[in-house]
């Protein structure tokens, strides 16, 4: 009797998850049409059967919709046997003819040795312009086959673009010490993409003397090879410079800026240096050698006067054309006019960011500004009053777009509370107008229905300047309940710093996730520290990943050195570790931060810079900043400016941003609290 109503059991239970599973994907087909037979070819290669997999392609190519359609054709075109993979590449193209698919065509082909249909398939094809991958199937081709046209071909496609991957090794496959001049060119191009700079620079004015060979790519692989191989710095940069009179218009930028260059690396020719950028700047044929011309005029003016580079900015801002670009000059400017106690000259470049350089640059001129305003080391004009215009300034650097950190400590220095509070992490990001695509966001989240997460990340970089942040929190979401917490992760992290509106919460958290949460809320209880800080050094240094190995060595979620780890082991009477286990790596980074902070009077943010550069080096620059600031209780977010270590600044912000954060929005802390917390 108990036998029978088992088997009873088991039969009715066959039968309800049959009826679920039939009424489920009858919902499915409803809502996705004809797009079904795509994803449920996707389950039928998950499962093993490749017959009905290809039959279910090739009825989606037919029927689905232009996205769903494409990619059933192109998965098709992995499948089957060669002469298959070749019929259905062809069609690819047919179907969709752009750049992508004449990619995919030329490959498939190739690889099968079909050589003389891939001159066929590419022929008109524009050299000047295509990917560089296309022409490498198409020469390699023509190669093989005896093409005549070929030797012509390549040299046109190695001389009018950059030299990169495919023409370095489409030379690699066809040079044989051939006398044609030509290949004298393409074995200098090639010296100089190997970083070959000495044996490139031997052969530098020779290649010159060729008129044939004077286009923009070789002057500026001249320049390179002069400036890395060769001791003959001043006599190279004035040999640059007397060419130029005599050089096509197109190729004089390069000629000047690499002279430019040459000047600068001399250390005794500034002036000349500073000069040559300004002529390049003149001679710059589009809007990228512009910048980068200016920007080192820029850095080469930084090195004579701070003062100096910061009016340059006056004269040159509204030239520019792309103000992210100068980014990393105005950190270096920064620093600078700090160290030499140049205020009101910070003032004034503060007052000239903003509208010019990027958005993140302007708030962080505006926050230090408003700050030395406060700390009475900038003399306002007597009409101005300090507590209106740092008011102003920290209002200004809370608008910043994606930088956490200045918009967290303008909040705590303006004392928001509630809804302001909540409208300072809710409103970050740089606004972008993106119109959504709802036919790219329903195959999108079909991939989600259809339980097929694999494919969802690569997708979803392919189609994010379409999808709107609804469709971006449900990917995300769907993405964290399957395990992909660190696709998850960068998928909501990317959105909220370039949102389309107001940011979720939930997108908020999961791009600020709560993971290990028994070993951190375990390793914080018993060393005294703050969960929101031992997140934020998490999520900082690994992303939450327990396998991260940094270039230096360092190890797991708190990324610990060896010997580091050795310390505290040994500290905490533990004799067997694996720093990639998870809770371990937790509990010995979270009692070295602890420690550290013990180390540092009890201040979390030195130890955090600790953490970073090591607590002598903190020491040494807390002694100095406060010289330089003369003072001997230099605020910490000033102290954090006048550091020397790019990288450590910015590791800095990073974990008090990310900290902030999670006490936001799991410790009911308003950013004003948890700054001021981290920051006393």
């Amino acid at each position: 009797m108990k036998r029978m109503r088992t088997i009873f059991f088991c039969i009715t239970s066959f039968f309800i998850c049959v009826s679920w599973s039939c009424a489920q994907n009858n919902s499915l087909q409803k809502k996705y049409g004809n797009d079904t037979l795509y994803y449920l070819a996707l389950n039928s290669l998950n499962e093993g059967n490749q017959e009905q997999a290809q039959r279910l392609l090739n009825e989606a190519a037919k029927k689905a919709s232009p996205l769903a359609a494409r990619r059933a054709l192109e998965m098709s075109a992995s499948l089957g046997t060669v002469q298959e993979r070749i019929e259905k590449s062809i069609l690819l193209y047919k179907t969709f003819p752009d750049e992508d698919s004449l990619l995919a065509a030329a490959k498939q082909l190739f690889s099968s040795k079909e050589y003389a249909r891939v001159i066929s398939l590419t022929e008109g094809l524009d050299l000047k312009a295509c990917p560089d991958e296309t022409a490498y199937y198409r020469l390699c081709s023509m190669h093989k086959k005896n093409d005549s046209r070929f030797q012509a071909d390549f040299f046109e496609w190695c001389t009018v673009r950059s030299f990169q991957n495919f023409h370095y090794q489409l030379y690699c496959e066809t040079f044989s010490a051939q006398e044609h001049e030509n290949w004298k060119l393409l074995e200098f191009r090639a010296d100089v993409y190997a970083k070959s700079y000495a044996a490139a620079a031997r052969n530098a004015k020779a290649i010159l003397e060729k008129k044939q060979f004077l286009f923009p790519q070789v002057l500026s692989d001249v320049g390179k090879s002069f400036l890395y191989g060769s001791p003959n710095v001043l006599e190279n940069a004035l040999y640059l410079d007397s060419l130029s009179n005599s050089l096509p218009a197109e190729c004089v930028f390069y000629a000047q800026f690499y002279a430019g260059r040459l000047y600068d690396k001399s250390g005794s020719y500034g002036s000349r240096a500073r000069s040559r950028f300004i002529s390049a700047m003149e001679k710059a044929e589009n809007a990228e050698h512009f910048d980068t011309a200016l920007w080192y005029y820029l850095n080469a003016l930084l090195k004579v006067s701070a003062a100096q580079a910061a009016a340059a900015v006056e004269t040159y801002a509204p030239r520019w054309h792309d103000p992210l670009y100068f980014d990393d000059f105005f950190e270096t400017l920064s620093v600078r006019l700090l160290s030499l106690h140049l205020w009101n000259e910070f003032y004034k470049t503060a007052l000239l960011a903003d509208g010019t350089a990027g958005r993140e640059t302007a708030a962080k001129f505006s926050y230090i500004s408003a700050r030395l305003i406060q700390g009475g080391f900038i003399q306002l004009p007597k009409s101005t009053d300090p507590e209106e215009e740092s008011e102003r300034l920290f209002r200004r650097a809370l608008e910043s777009g994606s930088d956490l950190y200045y918009r967290f400590l303008s909040a705590e220095k303006l004392r928001l509370k509630g809804h302001a509070a909540d409208q300072a992490v809710f409103s970050l990001g740089n606004r972008t107008e993106l119109k959504a695509d709802k036919q790219a966001e329903q195959f999108l989240l079909g991939y989600a229905d259809f339980g097929l997460c694999e494919h969802i990340n690569g997708e979803y970089q392919k189609l994010q300047d379409k999808i709107g942040m609804d469709c971006t929190l449900k990917i995300a979401r769907f993405l964290n309940q399957c395990g992909k917490e660190q696709e998850s992760i960068r998928i909501a992290s990317r959105r909220i710093f370039s949102p389309d509106n107001d940011i979720p919460r939930e997108l908020l958290e999961l791009a600020f996730p709560q993971r290990f949460k028994d070993s951190v809320a375990s390793s914080c209880r018993d060393f005294s520290q703050p969960e929101y800080l031992l997140y934020g050094l998490i999520r900082s240094e690994s992303f939450f990943n327990p396998e991260a190995i940094s270039h230096a060595g360092a190890t797991g979620l708190t990324q610990l050195m060896d010997g580091t780890a050795a310390d505290v082991a040994r500290k905490l009477k533990v004799a067997q570790y694996d720093l990639k286990d998870s809770a371990t790596n937790i509990r010995f980074g979270s009692f070295y931060l602890e420690e550290l902070r013990r180390r540092l009077g009890g201040s979390s943010f030195l130890a955090i810079l600790s953490y970073n550069a090591g607590i002598t080096r903190v020491r040494s620059w807390t002694k100095s900043a406060s010289l330089e600031f003369a003072t001997e209780s230099l605020p910490k977010d000033l102290f954090l400016e006048a550091i020397p270590f790019g990288e450590t600044r910015e590791y800095g912000r990073k974990v008090v941003s990310a900290a902030t954060m999670y006490g936001f929005l799991y410790y009911g802390k308003s950013p004003a609290e948890t700054v001021e917390e981290i920051m006393k």
